[in-house]
């Protein structure tokens, strides 16, 4: 009887720097369990290459312009058949929200090829990961419990809340002032804030309509939104939520 086939993986490396795609693809190339390595500059040729191909891993590059790296990892996660993500970076601030969204691991460049292969096994192994689902945070009033440090809750008005962003595990709720997490899905979310001027712009998004300061055409019908208090933030309007927008803000 044959030995089992050792499982081989197709991966993306998504960097606006050609030298750091080359030099990642190269360290991936020296990697046994990956079979193709494909590339792309930024977040509009990451997302025609996942319509058109199947991926097992992306590697994304954080700080890219446009659409930063972490905004299109949420994107990823949310497709029908989402690849695991792996974040490649020069910064380590962005650790904890990069593991909010469910990414596999947390890579700090310049890689070492001993520190690649761990990543490699941790894909390789996360396939079969997966967690039940735990009850939603109660609401009370016109405010909404959060999650604070601690263990802490916090009531915080829901006029405070800028945006929701769908996580593997809730939600990440954010303010002027912070993010916090809680544990209603999205959809949850969607139906408590319904009449306070929310609107969902995408399956990994429910934005405060109140707080837009401008709409730009972004990709194929989509959209990116910018809110006026979190400037440093793109919303994705999705081609399917696109219509709602507009009749929303009358466009």
């Amino acid at each position: 009887m044959s030995p089992p086939i050792a499982p081989r993986l197709d991966v993306l490396v998504v960097d606006d720097e050609a030298p750091a795609r080359d030099e990642l693809a190269f360290l991936l190339r020296q990697q046994e369990a990956i079979r193709n390595i494909a590339q792309a500059a930024d977040a509009e040729l990451c997302l025609q290459l996942l319509s058109r191909e199947e991926f097992d891993a992306v590697f994304l590059d954080i700080r890219m312009p446009r659409l930063d790296g972490l905004t299109l990892g949420r994107l990823i996660a949310h497709l029908a058949r989402p690849p695991q993500i792996v974040f490649v970076t020069a910064y380590e601030e962005h650790a904890v929200e990069a593991f909010g969204i469910d990414a596999v691991d947390y890579l700090l460049k310049p890689v070492r090829p001993e520190r690649l292969g761990m990543t490699i096994a941790r894909l390789l192994r996360a396939r079969a990961a997966g967690e039940p689902p735990q009850p939603p945070e109660p609401s009370v009033g016109d405010r909404i419990a959060v999650r604070a440090s601690g263990g802490q809750f916090l009531l915080i008005p829901v006029s405070e809340v800028r945006v929701a962003i769908a996580e593997e595990e809730g939600s990440r709720v954010l303010t002027p002032r912070a993010r916090y997490h809680v544990r209603w899905s999205l959809s949850d979310l969607e139906e408590r804030l319904r009449g306070h001027g929310f609107l969902r712009v995408h399956r990994a998004y429910l934005v405060n309509l109140n707080h837009v300061a401008s709409i730009e055409a972004f990709f194929n019908g989509t959209y990116l939104l910018k809110l006026d208090d979190l400037p440093g933030l793109n919303v994705p309007v999705s081609r399917r939520h696109a219509a709602d927008l507009k009749a929303a803000v009358r466009l």
